[in-house]
């Protein structure tokens, strides 16, 4: 049986924007980078604080792996923060799109937001409430 989670594969539109990102932005930390020269498909993986990243992309149009029929599955990655006002502050100033404002949550004692990253998908933000 796994014992732990090794990576999330993210599949991308332009490698270069989904790095820039997530490393200027959200302070991922590349660690590694490989091209499939027979396909062109290009892999860079990041990592925060021991999770790993994978940006996948395919050259052109083409997917990296075919989606499943349904839209199940995973809906957005969830980063830690001590200062949500202050992260979505500094993501909308650098022209990031804010899909939820910080909001407060008392049920999970939490204030979270979310925003999009370069390809729409949701990235939440989670300050723990004491």
């Amino acid at each position: 049986m796994p014992s732990k989670m090794h990576h999330i594969g993210v599949e991308v539109r332009d490698i270069e924007r989904s790095e820039a990102f997530y490393v200027g932005l959200l302070d991922f930390h590349k660690v590694a980078e490989f091209q499939f020269e027979e396909s062109g498909r290009r892999i860079v993986f990041l990592d925060l604080d021991g999770v790993s990243l994978e940006l996948l992309s395919a050259p052109g149009d083409e997917a990296y792996m075919e989606p499943p029929e349904t839209q199940c599955g995973y809906k957005h990655l969830a980063l830690v923060t001590e200062d949500v006002d202050g992260d979505i502050a500094r993501l909308r100033e650098a022209g990031t799109t804010i899909r939820l404002e910080p909001t407060e949550i008392p049920a999970i004692k939490a204030r979270i937001a979310f925003v999009e990253d370069p390809d729409g998908i949701p990235v939440e933000l989670w300050q723990d409430l004491a």
